[in-house]
């Protein structure tokens, strides 16, 4: 019997690993240092693409870099919008808004978690990591680690969502 109930706790084990299945209620910082709820970011109910990087991750770079490349066209088919939740903790987090001005994602909502409670909250255990959500904030796509092109699965999945 106790193997049994340890073998259903192992087969349960990949189900209860994203337990989160909807945008918690979190306060983070905006990139201009004001303190937001996580959750306005579904205020214009709109499906959301939300990735977690953080300023000297390579491929978040890259990812962010080609979500910001197809935006343009995206957005003339669908309607959604990208926010990229930075995880630099304070003493790197000032690196944030220059490098979001140098790379130009103006269209791009940041956010920065320095204590990492969305982080945790979203159980991201590494980066990159990108949700979609749906209008109502509940989560209908993750991946993680990125591959140049995969970022095309994200617009897929927002298509999905129209």
């Amino acid at each position: 019997m106790k193997r049994i109930l340890i073998l259903a706790a192992l087969c349960l084990m990949p189900a209860m690993a994203w337990a989160q299945k909807a945008l918690p209620s979190i306060e983070v910082k905006d990139i201009d240092g004001n303190t937001v709820n996580v959750q306005s970011i579904m205020d214009d109910g709109v499906p959301v693409i939300l990735s977690f990087w953080y300023t000297t991750c390579k491929p978040c770079l890259q990812e962010l870099g080609a979500v910001n490349d197809a935006y343009v066209d995206w957005i003339e088919e669908a309607e959604f919008k990208v926010v990229a939740v930075s995880t630099d903790d304070s003493r790197s987090s000032a690196k944030v808004k220059p490098m979001v001005n140098g790379r130009g994602w103006t269209d791009f909502t940041i956010l920065l978690d320095e204590n990492s409670d969305l982080k945790r909250a979203m159980n991201v255990q590494t980066q990159p990591t990108v949700f979609v959500l749906d209008r109502e904030g509940n989560v209908v796509y993750t991946h993680t680690g990125y591959t140049p092109g995969s970022e095309e699965e994200l617009f897929d999945q927002i298509l999905k969502l129209q």
